[in-house]
C-alpha cells in the first residue's frame, strides 16, 4: 500500500464512517442528532466500551451525514448508533489520507 494512504498505527482503533441518507433532516435535526450520539458515547465509555465521535459532516443538499468514530469493530459502532436511534445506510472501516502524506 502507498505510503500516501495510511493504516492505523498498532494500538490503535481503526476509524469508521456511518454514512447516512436523512431526507428532510435540517440543522436543528442534525444537532439533536448529535446530542444523542454524544451521550450514547458516554454511557458506552462508563460500560467499558472504547468507542469516540470524531466529527461528522452535514450535507445538506444531499440530505446526509458522514460521521466518523473509531472503535474496536464495526458491530461497536453499529450498536452506538442504534442506541441513538439515528437510521444509517453504511458502516465502513476508512484508511487515512492527507495532503502531508501524498
Amino acid at each position: 500500500m502507498s505510503e500516501a494512504v495510511k493504516q492505523p498505527k498498532e494500538g490503535l482503533m481503526p476509524t469508521f464512517v456511518v454514512k447516512r441518507q436523512l431526507p428532510g433532516i435540517t440543522p436543528d435535526g442534525v444537532h439533536g442528532a448529535g446530542v444523542r450520539v454524544k451521550s450514547c458515547v458516554s454511557q458506552m465509555q462508563g460500560e467499558g466500551k472504547d468507542v469516540q465521535w470524531l466529527r461528522s459532516f452535514f450535507l445538506p443538499e444531499a440530505e446526509q451525514t458522514h460521521c466518523y468514530f473509531e472503535g474496536p469493530s464495526a458491530e461497536a459502532i453499529k450498536d452506538l448508533n442504534e442506541r441513538a436511534q439515528i437510521p444509517f445506510i453504511e458502516i465502513s472501516e476508512v484508511v487515512e489520507m492527507t495532503p502531508d502524506s501524498v
